[in-house]
C-alpha cells in the first residue's frame, strides 16, 4: 500500500515479480526460444482474443476498424512479451490492460478467458514442435505458463487498481456531496425506535441543544405535547419502520420551547435484505421564512383594516355632502319660486313695480347659478359614490 492509502503497483514491483515468477532468471531465455515456434499463429490468437468484443450485438460494440487497430497493437505487444525482456515498460503495459479490463465484471472475465485461450493455442503449437523432445517441451511449457501466470496476475492487479481508483473517486465525490449537504442543511440520525444517534451542528443550532444532551433520547423531545401523544405521531413512526419515506413541513419545539418550522424528509435506510436499520432526517429550517410570511400577512391585514376605515369615513363624508347638496337644491327651488312670485307681483304693479322687477330678475339669475352649481356637485358626488361601490 502507498502512504496515500490506495493500492500501489508501479515499476518498483518489477523486482518482486521476477523474484516470484523467475527466481532462477531463466524465463527470458526460454521465451526467446518459444517465440519462433508460436509466432506464425499469434495473429490468429489475437483475433480470437478480440472477437467477443466486436459487432453491434456485443456489449462493447467495437467496429471492424477498431478491432483491426487493437489486433495490430496486440500483435506487437505479444512480440514484446516474448522478445523484449521483462522490464518496467512491459509491466506498465500489462497494468494498463488490466485497468482497461475493469470496465465491468463481464469485461474482466472476457479478458482473462481470452488470455487463457491464447496461451492454450500457443501451447498446442509448442507441443507439436517438441513432441519428440519431452524434456525441452516440459521446460518451455513451464516457462510459457509462468509468463501467463505473471501476466494474469498483473492484469488482475491492474483491474483492482482501476476499481480502487474509481472507488476513491466515488468516495471523494460522495464525501464532497455530504459535506455540501452538511453545510447547508440539518440532519439527524436515529434508530428505528426513534432514539437519537447523532446530529450535525446546523440541527443542534436550530434546536438549541448540544449533541450530548440529545444522544440516546427519543425524537419526541423535539415535539410539542399535543403532537407527542397524538395517533398521527405513532403512525408516523410505524410508517418509517415499514420503510416508507415521509416528507412535509413539521412544527417542532426548541430546547427553550419556541416554534421551529422544518421542511424535512425522513428517510428509512435499508439493509441488503430490505429491512429498515435506521432513520435519517434531512431538514431545512424555514422558521425565518414562515415568520416573514406571518409578518407580511399581519401587515396586509392591518392595511385592509385601515383601508376599510378610510372607506367608511369617506362614505360618511359623501353622505354628509349628499345631505348638503339636497338642502342646497331645496333652497334653490324655493329661491326660484320666490323669484317667480316677485316677477308676477312686479308685473301687476306696472311702472311702480319696475325696481321690484329688477330685484326679482337678479334673484332669478342667482337661483339659476345655484342650480347649475348644485347639478355639478351632484355629478361629483355620484362619481365618488360609484368609485366606492355605493
Amino acid at each position: 500500500m502507498s502512504t496515500s492509502g490506495r493500492p500501489n503497483f508501479s515499476e518498483d514491483t518489477l523486482q518482486v515479480l521476477l523474484d516470484a515468477f523467475d527466481p532462477k532468471r531463466t524465463l527470458e531465455a526460454d521465451l526467446l526460444a518459444i517465440w519462433p515456434i508460436i509466432r506464425d499463429g499469434v495473429d490468429q490468437d489475437v483475433h480470437e482474443f478480440w472477437r467477443p468484443f466486436g459487432g453491434r450485438n456485443t456489449p462493447y460494440r467495437l467496429d471492424q476498424d477498431e478491432i483491426a487497430e487493437l489486433v495490430r497493437r496486440d500483435v506487437r505487444y505479444t512480440e514484446l512479451k516474448f522478445t523484449g525482456g521483462l522490464n518496467a515498460k512491459l509491466i506498465a503495459k500489462m497494468v494498463r490492460r488490466g485497468r482497461a479490463s475493469s470496465k465491468d465484471r463481464a469485461t474482466e472475465i472476457a479478458f482473462t478467458a481470452g488470455l487463457l485461450r491464447s496461451y492454450h493455442a500457443r501451447h498446442q503449437r509448442l507441443f507439436k514442435a517438441f513432441v519428440a523432445d519431452p524434456a525441452t517441451l516440459t521446460r518451455l511449457t513451464q516457462s510459457l505458463y509462468t509468463l501467463y501466470a505473471l501476466e494474469n496476475s498483473v492484469l488482475l492487479n491492474g483491474a483492482a487498481l482501476q476499481r480502487a481508483d474509481q472507488e476513491l473517486a466515488d468516495a471523494a465525490e460522495q464525501r464532497s456531496k455530504l459535506q455540501a449537504i452538511d453545510r447547508s442543511q440539518c440532519w439527524l440520525e436515529m434508530t428505528t425506535d426513534g432514539i437519537i444517534v447523532s446530529a450535525n451542528d446546523n440541527f443542534l443550532a436550530a434546536m438549541g441543544y448540544s449533541l450530548k444532551e440529545i444522544a440516546g433520547r427519543h425524537h419526541a423531545i423535539f415535539c410539542f405535547e399535543e403532537d407527542r401523544v397524538s395517533t398521527e405521531y405513532a403512525q408516523f413512526w410505524e410508517s418509517l419502520r415499514a420503510g416508507r419515506f415521509m416528507q412535509q413541513e413539521y412544527r417542532r419545539r426548541t430546547r427553550e420551547g419556541a416554534d421551529v418550522h422544518l421542511q424535512a424528509t425522513y428517510n428509512p435506510i435499508l439493509d441488503q435484505d430490505g429491512r429498515t436499520v435506521k432513520i435519517i432526517k434531512w431538514a431545512t429550517d424555514v422558521t425565518a421564512m414562515r415568520l416573514a410570511e406571518r409578518k407580511e400577512s399581519d401587515r396586509a391585514h392591518r392595511f385592509r383594516l385601515e383601508a376599510e376605515t378610510r372607506r367608511a369615513a369617506h362614505q360618511d363624508t359623501l353622505a354628509e355632502l349628499a345631505d348638503i347638496v339636497d338642502n342646497i337644491g331645496a333652497v334653490t327651488r324655493q329661491t326660484s319660486m320666490l323669484a317667480l312670485n316677485a316677477s308676477i307681483e312686479a308685473a301687476r304693479a306696472g311702472e311702480r313695480g319696475n325696481s321690484f322687477a329688477v330685484v326679482a330678475n337678479e334673484v332669478k339669475a342667482l337661483s339659476g347659478r345655484i342650480k347649475d352649481a348644485t347639478v355639478q356637485a351632484s355629478a361629483v358626488l355620484n362619481l365618488g359614490q360609484r368609485s366606492f361601490g355605493t
